[in-house]
């Protein structure tokens, strides 16, 4: 009788492991991986609150979201009420908090510089989180063949009642098994299970327990899969594959600043491995956060050039009033240059308007999140000086309403932009101040400067610009600073005139009549627009000499030897190549003939004494199953096969190591072309300051004794395009300087010894 109720309570303890130990609980598998991937830098699967992909609870399967309509018509019509009920609109696909952390202003906005891009980028990516599940994903593989190695465990139950057709009595019968099986040593393979049965007789209530088993099985490979390297293939696999992942997202990081600051991402995506990987050529082409700014500069200096064109118009009015000018084309010509100024600055507002809502995109955010990019990242670039520009702006707003009797009236109104200009004294004498300290920092940079040049006239390509042996010369450099020397004390002596000559016109004007006090007025504020404009070009170009280029020498063989050793590609590319041949091994491993060693014991039990084994009930066997190859085909065929994969991939992984030299080949040549490049640039930029500079000069010209005091037909015309020249050149200076950061960035990614800070941000950006 207890031999009855052991064996019942163990029936018992079978279903309870068929059905109740094991729970499947999804945070256990988290924990596994987050063991496993415990030193993988920048990696959790799991957003934070103040993320927008962040979503509650997400462990369990949320509420449908909400169904169109057609579809779910659909759904109903085949599933009837089964169907899963429909989502509501109060089913939410994210959550409002994030909104609450971005890093706004007190008007709202969002202040974007470098390192508040990749701080929103890290957080609200769908791109980079993507890449740190598949990661997670990747982990959960290896926890999966872990657990396949362990003694797994294992258990079942079935039961069916039956009745005799000319019987009263129905019986319930039971069958369960319990166990484990696992592998281990040189490929052998074991299982041990428990086996009983349970009747039931359903009218009289009887309970029959027998027919208990216990079972051991084990099989040892001799020749294929007799081998730790076969049976733990799976695992092997798995891991290596999961440090490769881990790999992988270390560079997909490492892209991930390049496509926050450039646009372009050139890493692959994390579980791609399956096979070389490849290589893309860098680009000169530069979007992202840099690509704003850029863009950014470039609408600065529109505005500028929209502000000397309205100068310069103001000052040809005036010439042609005064008879200076003979025909009112030229006039109508700088005017028209200005209306294509404007049109051309409306258009660049719009266009970076719609690159900077791609951008919020980008970073995970909605385009209605206000932004405001800040360009400190070029600061040294900006050849136009903001305030500058704003004050020839209020200085041609004043001058035109002066020269408007309607505007000017009465003698207070002329008091009152008298005033206005008084004002400005302050913000002029800071940009002097400015200007010098421009300057000093030219001073500086000299001996760097003339560094370079020398650098320069070793190049051998120079001969074949025509450029001869005095091109970059140091003598050219301490002309000019001699010259921005003279020219600083010829900007500053107007000024100082101008605020002189505008206090005495305070005093002499309650004495002259309104129109001799609006055009001595009017003249003086003609004069000072011009030492405006001037001080602008000035300042622009001591800007222009202080900025210097660190020279990057690049050696194509000695970048080769570092990226082999600090890629993390070529790395797994060395890896994966491996991985192939190791499927090319197994398959050969298939080849071989199949002798397994069989040993198999049992312990039964009769019917009538159910636990209790007997010697007579048990049995033992040991045995040898053979398979010979004779037939083995397809195995043969896959062998074959692999062994094609295994030259395809080694010829793949010398077109990668190959690729990496053209790769660095291409940086030394950007290098040597951005670096020659930055100097013509800035010598275009030179050039044009001086054709403005000479144009300008032709309309403060005094009329000469004895000569026609008319200015040349192509007064207007020269100087118009002056001001566009300059505005192309200053544009394509910052676009050769920020192509060669993009470079310097891109060269540090392919060497692979890009660090990157907690933060996300390349520390050698600042350098």
């Amino acid at each position: 009788m207890i031999s009855r109720y052991a064996t019942l309570v163990a029936w018992l303890v079978s279903f309870y492991l068929c059905g109740c130990v094991r729970n499947i609980d999804p945070q256990k598998a988290d924990k596994e991986v987050r063991k496993l991937l415990v030193d993988v830098p920048g990696f959790d699967w799991e957003p934070v609150v103040e993320s927008r992909l962040a979503f509650p609870d997400s462990d369990t399967l949320p509420v449908p979201p909400m169904d169109d309509n057609a579809s779910r018509e659909i759904t109903l019509r085949i599933q009837k009420d089964d169907a899963y009920k429909d989502g509501n609109i109060s089913s939410i696909l994210e959550t409002r908090q994030w909104r609450k952390s971005l890093p706004a202003d007190a008007n709202g906005s969002i202040l974007l510089d470098l390192e508040t891009s990749m701080e929103l980028a890290l957080l609200h990516s769908r791109e980079f989180q993507q890449q740190k599940e598949a990661l997670y994903l990747s982990a959960l593989d290896v926890t999966y063949e872990r657990f396949q190695l362990g003694p797994v465990p294992f258990a079942g139950v079935s039961g069916q009642v039956s009745q005799e057709m000319d019987e009263d009595t129905s019986d319930f019968q039971t069958r369960a098994s319990a166990g484990f099986r696992g592998i281990a040593g040189k490929g052998t393979t074991w299982v041990t299970s428990l086996a009983n049965r349970l009747s039931i007789e359903l009218s009289g209530g009887d309970v029959e327990v027998g027919g208990s088993l216990a079972n051991l099985t084990v099989t040892q490979p001799l020749l294929r899969g007799a081998s730790r390297r076969i049976y733990l293939e799976q695992l092997t696999q798995s891991e290596r594959s999961l440090l490769a992942d881990a790999r992988s997202l270390e560079q997909f990081r490492q892209g991930f600043f390049l496509h926050v600051v450039l646009g372009s991402n050139p890493a692959g995506s994390v579980g791609s491995g399956s096979g070389i990987s490849t290589i893309s050529p860098p680009s000169t082409g530069v979007s992202g956060f840099l690509g704003l700014v850029q863009e950014l500069q470039r609408i600065r200096n529109q505005e500028a050039n929209v502000a000397k064109l309205n100068d310069s118009l103001l000052q040809l009015e005036a010439a042609f009033e005064a008879g200076r000018i003979g025909s009112r084309l030229q006039v109508d010509q700088a005017r028209q240059a200005l209306f294509n100024g404007q049109s051309r600055l409306l258009a660049a507002k719009s266009s970076f308007a719609n690159r900077l809502d791609g951008y919020k995109m980008f970073l995970g955010l909605p385009p209605d999140v206000s932004m405001r990019v800040m360009d400190d990242y070029i600061e040294s670039f900006r050849l136009t000086d903001l305030e500058l520009v704003e004050l020839q702006e209020a200085v041609n707003r004043i001058l035109s309403a002066v020269r408007n009797p309607e505007d000017v009236s009465t003698l207070e109104s002329l008091q009152f932009y008298f005033e206005q200009v008084v004002q400005m004294q302050t913000r002029t004498e800071l940009s002097m101040e400015n200007l010098r300290k421009d300057f000093s920092k030219f001073q500086d940079v000299l001996p760097q400067r003339k560094t370079g040049f020398a650098s320069l006239r070793k190049r051998s390509d120079l001969k074949e610009l025509g450029m001869g042996e005095e091109a970059f010369s140091d003598e050219d450099l301490d002309r000019l600073l001699e010259e921005l020397n003279s020219t600083i004390s010829a900007v500053d002596d107007p000024l100082q005139l101008f605020y002189e000559n505008i206090e005495e016109w305070e005093e002499e004007s309650e004495a002259l009549p309104l129109e001799a006090a609006r055009g001595r007025f009017s003249l003086l504020l003609n004069g000072f627009s011009g030492t405006l404009l001037e001080l602008s070009l000035v300042k622009a170009s001591a800007r222009l000499e202080s900025i210097v280029m660190e020279e990057i020498v690049i050696s194509p063989k000695d970048s080769s030897a570092i990226a082999s050793s600090f890629r993390m590609d070529w790395k797994n590319n060395r890896a994966q190549l491996v991985d192939i041949w190791r499927k090319a091994d197994l398959a050969k491993e298939d080849l071989k003939t199949d002798l397994d060693l069989i040993l198999s014991g049992n312990l039964g039990s009769d019917s009538m004494g159910a636990g209790q084994f007997e010697s007579d009930e048990s049995r033992v066997r040991l045995g040898i199953e053979l398979d010979t190859p004779l037939s083995k085909v397809k195995e043969r065929n896959r062998y074959k096969a692999s062994l094609l994969r295994y030259q395809q991939s080694r010829r793949s992984y010398l077109a990668f190591e190959d690729s990496i030299l053209r790769v660095f080949r291409e940086h030394q040549r950007l290098s040597k072309l951005f670096q020659l490049n930055f100097e013509l640039s800035r010598a275009a930029v030179r050039g044009a300051i001086a054709q403005v500079d000479l144009a300008r000069m032709r309309l403060d010209e005094p009329p000469q004794p004895g000569r026609n005091a008319q200015f040349g037909a192509t007064t207007a015309r020269d100087l118009v395009n002056a001001l566009n020249d300059l505005l192309d050149a200053s544009n394509s200076f910052v676009e050769v300087w920020i192509g060669y950061e993009a470079m310097r960035m891109r060269y540090a990614y392919d060497l692979g010894t890009m660090q990157l800070s907690e933060q996300g941000i390349w520390v050698g950006t600042a350098q």
